[in-house]
């Protein structure tokens, strides 16, 4: 297990890490999520050995690790753009790492660790190839080998798949937490893509300014965050200040005022008057045009609107509807917004369950 506890770390006036405490179990895949500048390379290179900090405790498997050099602390690191040397051949560049590290295998040597580790990659054969000839994939396997074949009791992976093409990165993504699973190593990754992070991560921790502000399991992040800046970060585009204005224990449900339109959600104890963030994921909606016949008795919310822009959202339409005064982002299909002739100034309706709604307290 990897623990973090109090670090910080500034350089010059400029604080980077703010008291972070980090707790990745052994054998999972912990998942650093977050925009640029928010510390999480940082905390890598805490944790490797790489970058000192100032302040604060780091523990592998119980041993306080802040005073170990840092290829003594068993540890891999997988760099963003792949850091291989173009005088060595692939062979060469992963036994670097086994004579960096001064591990010396007790099955056989060095030559018998860089077979093992091209082999989890799907690298047997590589052994003589130039890696500057190699696709940016391959590459990016040359340096995970690399990592693994000093048995490291935990990898560090620095957005280890930014700089590939979509079709290699959904792929080799695939491929990472097929290895990790198959031999349970201790991993933490880092990435500021949403989608990534819920591919691989048995935890993920969301950064911002220095700080983790939420960690869990991908569903609860992603279904249920504890504050507006996570549940915005995930994607909850619709966010609305609102009040409790009425409880209903017996049905399950109670209504949210948000001054412009009321929203029913399932119920949670709490009490009338209180304040509410209260959430829809765009994804969530489902848009018709008012004139048109629908069928919502599933929904317990409908709310009338008229269209304000429609825009590319990666393979879907985001819709954004005016609803009395706030804006309300929808994400619909190219298919569906083709087939109801969705144009600017239209009225609609918007339909979700009650359990589409989720409130922060």
């Amino acid at each position: 297990m990897i623990q973090l506890d109090g670090i910080c770390k500034s350089f010059g006036e400029n604080e980077v890490l703010s008291s972070l405490d980090l707790s990745a179990k052994k054998g999972k895949m912990f998942v650093l999520l977050g925009s640029s500048g928010c510390g999480k390379t940082t905390t890598l290179s805490v944790i490797a050995g790489l970058t000192k900090e100032d302040k604060g405790d780091i523990y592998l498997d119980g041993e306080r690790i802040n005073d170990t050099p840092p290829h003594k602390r068993g540890i891999g690191f997988v760099f963003q753009n792949y850091a291989l040397f173009p005088h060595l051949n692939v062979y060469e560049n992963v036994e670097f790492g086994l004579k960096a590290g001064n591990k010396r295998s007790t099955r056989g040597g060095n030559k018998t660790e860089v077979k093992r580790a091209l082999e989890l990659v799907g690298l047997d054969g590589f052994e003589n190839r130039n890696p500057m000839k190699l696709s940016g994939g391959e590459q990016q396997r040359v340096a995970l080998a690399r990592a693994l074949a000093t048995e490291p009791e935990c990898i560090l992976m620095d957005e280890p798949l930014s700089n590939l093409d979509a079709v290699v990165r959904e792929r080799l993504r695939h491929e990472i937490a097929q290895l990790q699973r198959d031999i349970g190593l201790t991993s933490i990754y880092v990435t500021h893509d949403l989608v990534e992070a819920m591919a691989l991560g048995d935890r993920i921790a969301v950064m911002n300014n220095g700080r983790i502000e939420e960690a869990g399991t991908p569903e609860k992040i992603f279904y249920k965050p504890e504050n507006e800046f996570v549940a915005r970060f995930i994607g909850m585009k619709n966010i609305f200040e609102g009040k409790i204005a009425a409880l209903d224990e017996d049905n399950g449900v109670l209504q949210v005022s948000t001054g412009n339109f009321d929203l029913t959600t399932v119920f949670v104890p709490s009490s009338v008057g209180t304040r509410v963030k209260a959430c829809v994921r765009p994804e969530e909606i489902i848009l018709a045009k008012s004139d048109q016949n629908t069928n919502v008795r599933s929904a317990r919310n409908e709310i009338a609107g008229r269209i304000v822009s429609i825009s590319q959202n990666g393979p879907l339409m985001r819709v954004l509807v005016d609803v009395g005064g706030d804006e309300m982002s929808v994400d619909i299909t190219r298919l569906a917004a083709r087939d109801l002739g969705l144009n600017r100034g239209d009225r609609v309706l918007l339909t979700f369950k009650a359990t589409s709604v989720y409130m922060i307290l």
